[in-house]
């Protein structure tokens, strides 16, 4: 489609031709930003008569990237836009490094290490400074660096701020780690963003080659940088004032990552002179829909004030569902599926259901699998083709199977236990040469040419196995899986690692045990080969489910950037979703619900939002949940209710409890107690109501160990509960 500015809406149109000052256009879900965009970069080459090369467009993904420059060109047919500068801010900066790198004492052919090679070489850090692995652990100390790097700290500044053993230790890991990847001549993915603000302060004059170089500069996803990506763009854009930065503080999402918000809401005090235009109109939802995200969002204080509106139809009602569990609830979102599917020829590929974890995907997956409902995951794999999944599940099939060589090797060294591919290569020659399965072979560690420790270490693995083998008759599969869960130490080996990653792992275990447990109760007399049984006839996809068309499975965050016609919102709880394991401040909470805001805005036609009264978390027995807060948020006039309850009433209120929690403060409080006493009930702004555990000290500065609703467990200073 070749360029016409009358293509766009009056204020797409405004944002096109603003040229003459720093802009920042607000353009919020489904408002054509990627339009207003290619068009803008069109029209500085079409009609402003500016070069392609001194326009420098940064991106978040290298597929945008791809497909903007595709658009562009689309637009304009008889201009080479090849030499346009577009990529992520990754892809951009290493292309300065490349040229310029020499300059900090690296080679331009330097390496870029990923986050694996990253984690290796802290390892070596950590190993060479006499630290233990385990109290640092890699990829935990790994996660604390990059996010000095992300705040643009450097070794120096951390190590002269450091208080005590840890810190001043990870301090000195840094600052290592640093040296280690210069004498490596390698640089991190962090690296790529912060050295070139070091060649722009150092050398001013290759600052003002590419503050020539690039006379406009665009960003997309403005919301999203941190501090680096915007003293980045700030420094480019200081000779010419010509950045035009599109985004939407209402989706920042990413604070957990670095991400800063204050970067687009700070945009006038930081570019002076500034011109701003709001896109407001929504091309892609309903009005009710839009009405219903923003009842939630605007609830933050901090934020923009704006508006989506449509000239689309008002649309159905939010749909909110009550389940009596997460079974009851993938049943639930099931059996809406399958009527919209029948009755209304909604296509599978129509629908979209979002969750909060990864963890949560189990159940619904279950439901869908055995009804012979295709699904795809985005940004995932399937439940029990996670890693931390299967590798539990190989214990289970070797204690059923034990000739099952694939779950043999896949365990042997899981958790680390000493036994290396060496080894494992020496019981595979050895039961070679004597016709022995490889875990036969175990039987006769004393005859293997390996050391004391690897044959005991094979002696604890052989009795474990044999152990469980001996059980599988006698104990149910709930009862096998927790106690081997429980032997194998799988708690402590991700918790202590203290990274995202890990957490989730332990959840993905969790939510496994959940389900052998459900399949014990759905299913009596049966045990742990029924259960493999069923997990192996579950995963045979058969003809019908070959086809294109299936639904879609992801997390909230992934779902951001895309669209679909019917919307699911799964695990709508207190302590899920709003997560409470990430909400420390106010600020958190607010970030919270701007994920939920992108979670509703991603619907075209229709939004279902469900909620269970209890749910099964890591692996115990079901806990009894209260609905979300957002849910409360929700004005009552653009929500249908569906109970698990006989009396189709709803069970809430606008904002009742809304204004319960806003009352209650984050600083000290005047009704804080001087001295609380175990058993105790307390509430908090973010956790909401919970009992005292245990007591630490006196007064306001008491630390209390508090079981809040939800299963959750938090250390909180006495003068900021109730």
């Amino acid at each position: 489609m070749k360029f016409n500015i009358n293509n766009l809406n009056p204020t797409q149109k405004k944002a096109v031709q603003s040229t003459d000052k720093p802009l920042l256009i607000f353009a919020g879900a489904g408002s054509g930003k990627t339009r207003v965009l290619t068009y803008k970069i069109a029209y500085l080459v079409e009609e402003k008569g500016i070069s392609p090369k001194h326009i420098l467009a940064v991106t978040f993904t290298n597929k945008a990237a791809s497909e903007m420059k595709d658009r562009v060109q689309d637009l304009l047919p008889n201009q080479d836009v090849s030499r346009m500068s577009v990529g992520t801010f990754h892809s951009i900066n290493a292309r300065i490094l490349r040229k310029e790198i020499h300059r900090l004492g690296y080679s331009n052919d330097f390496t870029i290490y990923d986050s694996d090679d990253s984690k290796r070489l802290i390892k070596s850090v950590i190993l060479n400074h006499n630290l233990d692995v385990k109290q640092f652990e890699p990829k935990s100390v790994r996660t604390i660096i990059s996010w000095f790097k992300n705040k643009m700290k450097t070794p120096e500044e951390i190590q002269n701020g450091a208080n005590g053993f840890r810190e001043e230790n990870i301090a000195e890991i840094y600052n290592g780690y640093q040296i280690e990847l210069k004498n490596n001549n390698a640089v991190d993915f962090d690296d790529l963003l912060v050295l070139p603000l070091d060649i722009f302060r150092e050398y001013p004059e290759r600052l003002n080659y590419y503050q020539s170089l690039y006379e406009f500069v665009l960003v997309d996803e403005y919301q999203d940088t941190n501090k680096p990506q915007f003293k980045f763009v700030y420094a480019l854009s200081q000779k010419h004032r010509n950045i035009c930065v599109v985004g939407d503080d209402d989706q920042s999402i990413y604070g957990w990552r670095g991400a800063d918000i204050k970067n687009i809401l700070d945009f006038e005090e930081s570019f002076g002179d500034v011109e701003i235009v709001k896109l407001e109109q929504n091309y892609r939802s309903t009005q009710n829909i839009l009405d219903a995200a923003f009842s939630v969002v605007s609830q933050n204080e901090n934020r923009a004030p704006k508006k989506l509106w449509t000239e689309n139809k008002k649309g159905e009602l939010i749909t909110v569902i009550e389940s009596l569990d997460e079974r009851d609830e993938a049943r639930k979102i099931l059996d809406t599926i399958q009527k919209e599917y029948s009755k209304n020829g909604k296509d599978l590929d129509n629908f979209v259901i979002l969750y909060r974890t990864n963890a949560q995907s189990r159940p619904i997956e279950d439901q869908l699998r055995r009804n012979s409902i295709p699904y795809t995951i985005v940004g995932g794999v399937k439940f029990y083709d996670r890693k931390e999944v299967k590798d539990v599940l190989a214990y289970l099939r070797l204690i059923v199977n034990p000739l099952d060589s694939i779950s043999f090797e896949r365990i042997i060294n899981f958790p680390v236990r000493g036994i290396g591919k060496t080894t494992v290569d020496k019981l595979k020659s050895f039961g070679k040469e004597n016709n022995k399965s490889l875990f036969d072979t175990l039987q006769n560690s004393n005859e293997l040419p390996i050391g004391q420790k690897q044959k005991q270490s094979i002696e604890l693995f052989h009795k474990l196995i044999e152990f469980y083998r001996n059980q599988i008759d006698k104990e149910t599969a709930d009862n096998i899986i927790n106690s081997l869960v429980d032997n194998l130490g799988l708690e402590e080996f991700y918790l202590t690692q203290e990274t995202e990653e890990s957490m989730e792992r332990w959840e993905n275990v969790n939510a496994l045990i959940s389900s052998i447990t459900e399949f014990c109760e759905r299913n009596e007399n049966v045990g742990l080969k029924e259960f493999l049984e069923e997990v192996s006839l579950l995963s045979d996809i058969d003809e019908w489910n070959e086809s294109r068309s299936s639904v879609t499975l992801m997390t909230l965050h992934s779902a951001k950037g895309l669209e679909f016609p019917i919307v699911f919102i799964a695990g709508m709880e207190d302590g899920l979703f709003p997560i409470t394991s990430r909400l420390e401040s106010e600020e958190d909470m607010e970030e919270e619900r701007r994920l939920f805001y992108v979670g509703v805005t991603r619907a075209e036609e229709k939004v279902y939002l469900s909620y269970a009264n209890s749910r099964r978390r890591f692996g115990g027995m079901p806990v009894s949940c209260i609905r979300s807060q957002f849910l409360d948020e929700l004005p009552n006039k653009l929500v249908e209710f569906k109970s698990t309850r006989k009396r189709n009433v709803p069970i809430y209120q606008t904002n009742k409890s809304t204004h319960y929690r806003k009352s209650i403060s984050n600083s000290p409080s005047s009704e804080s107690k001087s001295n609380y006493q175990v058993g105790d009930v307390v509430s908090h702004k973010i956790f909401g109501t919970g009992t005292v555990l245990r007591v630490e000290g006196a007064g306001e500065n008491a630390k209390l160990t508090v079981q809040f609703t939800g299963n959750v467990r938090k250390k909180i200073v006495a003068k900021f509960v109730k």
